[in-house]
């Protein structure tokens, strides 16, 4: 295979990858399509094709009115819902079929300011990722994790000081989840591959 063939089909092949980067940009999950009062709901189904596990939508809105000043309504970066995880216990997020990777959230803490949340990513099993970010409890921080083709999402969460006169607590609140399904190879790049490394193998079979 001569250099400038190759070179010829790379140029081909090329483009055709970096347009299926650019493409997958994330899906932005803001929560305010679930219907909700403001007292939270439990999770019971897959939800934006992922499976949620010990997480509550809560309207963070009418939140104040019902559970007094807290980082729930802080935590909101679109109105009207966000998500946290239940009673303060660990929650995670399953892949439900397809592996994702996760981008990026907001997080405040609901009651503890300088929250430590610990989000952990796996793939079969196995701990690729680990990240410990300190979340405030008045306003909302963008953390980036760039956590790519896993299967798992762990959440766990300590410390903190009380911060709105209320006994600690060490829930958190979660706004605007950005995240997005591995995609399966394309048709059109599976030829283009195709077409690269056949001259290759053509010339082995000679």
């Amino acid at each position: 295979m001569s250099a400038k063939l190759f070179l010829r089909q790379l140029s081909v092949l090329t483009p055709l990858v970096l347009s299926m980067l650019s493409t997958s940009r994330g899906t932005v999950v803001t929560f305010d399509d679930l219907s909700e009062t403001g007292s939270g709901s439990y999770f019971t189904a897959p939800y934006q094709g992922l499976v949620w596990s010990n997480f509550v939508s809560f309207n963070a809105v009418l939140s104040p009115p019902v559970f007094g000043t807290n980082g729930y309504y802080y935590g909101m970066v679109s109105a009207s819902n966000a998500a946290a995880n239940g009673i303060g216990s660990p929650a995670e997020i399953d892949s439900s079929g397809t592996n994702f990777n996760f981008l990026s959230a907001y997080l405040t803490g609901a009651y503890n300011s300088n929250l430590n949340i610990e989000v952990k990513g796996f793939r079969g099993g196995n701990l690729l990722y680990d990240q410990t970010v300190v979340a405030s409890a008045t306003a909302p921080a963008l953390f980036t994790f760039g956590y790519t083709n896993i299967d798992r999402l762990y959440f766990s969460n300590f410390g903190g000081q009380p911060a709105f006169g209320t006994p600690s607590a060490p829930q958190f609140a979660m706004d605007n989840f950005t995240f997005d399904l591995v995609p399966e190879p394309s048709p059109l790049l599976l030829t283009a591959a195709a077409l690269l490394l056949w001259p290759v193998l053509k010339r082995k079979q000679a």
